[in-house]
């Protein structure tokens, strides 16, 4: 009887244990470097699985929106200033649509996220972008971080005239 409670206490034990490795791997990209200012910024958001399971989501999408609700951005501009959010008329009413998805493990999702949609990157000046997400057990997430370069006139402003 005594092995048995030891044996049971073993295995109690091990699954008790929780993984310090975050389920998922944020990595992201910009579709472009340099942008013209008014022109959309677009991030490559890739989501990898690197839990032994797979997961299903939904993810609400507002209209005209576009950007996955399971993410969070952080926009800065050169000073390391927080971008404002862009605002809306009436953005109680906005609608929207869910989407469910499975992401097998140890696979990637990657899709591309309109962040100039929600953010005001209008104005000509190098911003970093970071993305980030809470997983099930409430941890914070966090990606890579790039820089992108809004211009005025399209021009890469680190290129010297001759």
């Amino acid at each position: 009887m005594q092995l048995f409670y030891c044996f049971f206490l073993v295995v109690s034990f091990a699954l008790c244990q929780q993984s310090n490795n975050p389920p998922f791997k944020i990595a992201i990209t910009a579709e472009d470097s340099t942008i013209v200012a008014g022109a959309d910024v677009l991030i490559k958001v890739s989501l990898t699985n690197t839990s032994n399971q797979d997961v299903h989501e939904g993810v609400m999408y507002k209209d005209g929106i576009g950007l996955d609700s399971t993410f969070r951005f952080k926009v800065r501009d050169e000073h390391g200033k927080l971008v404002p959010k862009r605002t809306y008329p009436n953005e109680e009413l906005r609608a929207g649509r869910v989407s469910f998805r499975t992401i097998m493990a140890g696979h990637t999702h990657t899709q591309s996220q309109p962040v100039s949609v929600l953010y005001d990157m209008r104005k000509p000046g190098k911003y970093t972008i970071q993305v980030s997400r809470f997983s099930d057990k409430h941890e914070e997430m966090k990606s890579n971080i790039v820089t992108v370069t809004v211009t005025a006139n399209g021009k890469d402003p680190n290129v010297q005239k001759r």
